[in-house]
């Protein structure tokens, strides 16, 4: 493994350590950047830099992004060992069930509706914020957030449902509020994918039911959601800021 070079892009991954976002870590590290792997669980952060193939620096932070002084810890490690930054992927996130079941609005107690938005929309406001110095230092670069479909249709719970709305909306404000520095701002809004968190969630007939609601006839992988972040984060899509990218094979439509 390589040390990067000022040449070496540096792509920083927020709940990089499972599911969507280990796929993402592991797809940019193919691509050739220099990975910064994100997340509050540290067993799952050591397995996955066992897994992940790199050729260049691949480095794992513990951080709670819904906490201030841990995002900016993290963000001042970044800087020392990197000086840059060219993409910024939020993926970290909480499902907000109860049992696993989906808690109702009469359901759902205060302390998992603020916990739930901490993590998974004033998360991404606190990284999004720490992150725009050093992309702004590098000449511009690119913000992928992962939002759901869940804020498109009613979907999930009501937390849940509300903390994805609200990241596509920061999105497209801060879209507008980056773009003079070069910083392109976009989000993927993924329907149901197969990670080791859906399948403990899941029984067989909801996943059937999922499958049969998407025209494609399947749910949606972790490559998927990953190729399609390492295509916005690429040259081919310069011209694309404030865009919400519908990866759910067709289950929503707009």
């Amino acid at each position: 493994m390589t040390q990067p070079s000022t040449s070496t892009r540096v792509a920083l991954v927020t709940g990089g350590a499972q599911g969507i976002g280990r796929g993402i870590v592991q797809r940019l590290a193919k691509e050739g950047y220099a990975v910064v792997v994100c997340d509050i669980n540290e067993e799952q952060l050591a397995e996955t830099l066992r897994v992940t193939q790199s050729q260049h620096e691949l480095i794992a932070i513990r951080v709670n992004v819904a906490d201030e002084a841990s995002v900016a810890a993290a963000f001042k490690q970044v800087e020392e060992r990197f000086g840059k930054l060219d993409v910024l992927v939020n993926s970290a996130g909480l499902l907000g069930m109860i049992d696993n079941k989906a808690p109702t609005v009469e359901e759902t107690p205060l302390e998992q509706w603020q916990r739930v938005l901490s993590v998974n929309l004033t998360g991404a406001f606190l990284v999004c914020r720490a992150a725009i110095p050093l992309l702004k230092r590098n000449g511009g670069g690119r913000i992928v957030n992962v939002a759901s479909r869940a804020a498109r249709v009613r979907s999930g719970n009501p937390a849940y449902a509300a903390s994805k709305g609200g990241l596509v909306t920061f999105s497209r404000y801060l879209a507008g509020d980056v773009a003079q520095f070069g910083i392109n701002v976009n989000c993927i809004a993924p329907s149901r994918v197969d990670t080791p968190m859906t399948r403990a969630i899941s029984t067989n007939d909801v996943l059937a039911s999922k499958v049969a609601e998407t025209p494609l006839g399947r749910i949606g992988t972790v490559e998927d959601m990953a190729g399609t972040v390492a295509f916005l984060v690429s040259k081919d899509a310069s011209f694309i800021t404030g865009a919400i990218i519908d990866v759910n094979g067709g289950s929503y439509m707009q």
